[in-house]
């Protein structure tokens, strides 16, 4: 009976020590990435605004995320930087203005449920001390590795943040320009901004031996990002925002790319499924959306009302299979599915934001820059 338990024993502990990895560590997670920037303090629709119209507006982008939030299992809300303002005042009753509306606007940030924030350089025209204080009171974790003070050399906000997604560990890297006009480099008295590659690569250093990916908050010019990709080989996802315009994804070095427009007019969502020991990346939309074409020109084949057009319809549905087998595959690859939803005026908007907004007017005037 004894030698049955012993057996017994160790055939437990053999098969806790063959299962246990296969449970516990994740391989792969599916992930859901919200990304913004250059909000530039915009809260509602700017029918001022570049190209604005009357799209745009944070209760919209609210119920938007609301939505996807009953959606995917796994979300993540960055923004890249520049949420706050809209420009730098020198005059002080303007920048007391910008600075309430700020403070607001990171309020509605909140609420919205953003997971981490990365300092822009407009941002940084409110006030480093301002920013600080604001970062006291937010739940909202300020980001950047390479803006420091100049007593200790130290980062004056947190470098990076770390979010583990079914197994896979996720690093956040927030950088700003190092290209900062001078009006806002006067405000730098007491802290300065190290250049970005150098910033990183020391960071960058601290997070590989702990993280399976990593994502940088890169509020940087298009200059600094080509140099960055070139030195620094090991970001999964660069979302950008210094020049204000759309990068759809394309691939830089080992990075995916992307970035959105300024002032809230569209939000970018990605739809990821992360490998762990992985470094390349498939876009599986094109190919998605080829398959349910080939699907929906199948369904009229196989229905007699369209019998006239066999012909022309099977050899679309030739030329769509062909075009399908150019694709690359994924196997063994990073997957994703891009979108850049348009905050439209046929959107629905999240009530509780409106009325915050609403009840709030006095806060949200400010000067013309």
């Amino acid at each position: 009976m004894r030698g049955e338990k012993i057996l017994l024993g160790i055939l437990v502990i053999f098969f806790s020590l063959l299962m246990g990895p296969s449970l516990c560590i994740g391989k792969e997670a599916s992930l859901t990435l919200i990304y913004t920037s250059n909000n530039l303090g915009e809260v509602e629709p700017c029918g001022t605004c570049p190209d604005g119209g009357d799209n745009g507006g944070l209760p919209r982008r609210s119920h938007y995320l609301k939505t996807v939030k009953e959606e995917v299992k796994n979300l993540l809300v960055l923004d890249a930087g520049d949420a706050l303002v809209v420009s730098y005042f020198s005059e002080p009753r303007g920048r007391e203005q910008a600075r309430r509306r700020a403070e607001f606007v990171l309020k509605l940030y909140e609420t919205l449920g953003y997971h981490a924030l990365n300092i822009g350089d407009t941002d940084l025209g409110l006030g480093v001390g301002y920013l600080k204080g604001l970062q006291k009171k937010s739940t909202i974790p300020f980001l950047s590795a390479n803006l420091r003070e100049k007593k200790t050399g130290k980062p004056v906000f947190k470098p990076y943040l770390i979010k583990e997604v079914e197994g896979i560990k996720i690093g956040i890297l927030g950088l700003v320009t190092a290209d900062i006009s001078p009006p806002i480099q006067k405000e730098l008295k007491n802290y300065f901004i190290e250049n970005p590659v150098k910033a990183a690569v020391e960071t960058i250093r601290s997070l590989t031996s702990s993280c399976d990916h990593l994502i940088l908050l890169a509020h940087l010019t298009r200059v600094e990002i080509e140099s960055f990709v070139r030195e620094v080989q090991s970001i999964s996802i660069i979302i950008g925002g210094n020049d204000r315009s759309f990068v759809f994804p394309k691939q830089v070095g080992r990075s995916l790319y992307v970035q959105t427009d300024a002032f809230g007019i569209h939000v970018g969502r990605l739809n990821l499924n992360l490998l762990k020991g992985s470094y390349e990346f498939a876009d599986i939309l094109s190919r998605r959306l080829i398959q349910n074409k080939i699907e929906e020109i199948q369904e009229k084949i196989e229905n007699p009302k369209h019998a006239k057009d066999m012909k022309g319809l099977k050899e679309l549905q030739d030329i769509l299979t062909e075009q399908k087998k150019k694709i690359p595959g994924s196997e063994g690859k990073n997957t994703y599915e891009n979108y850049l939803v348009l905050m439209h005026p046929g959107m629905k908007s999240d009530l509780e934001i409106q009325r915050m907004i609403d009840s709030s007017r006095d806060l949200l005037k400010r000067a013309l820059p």
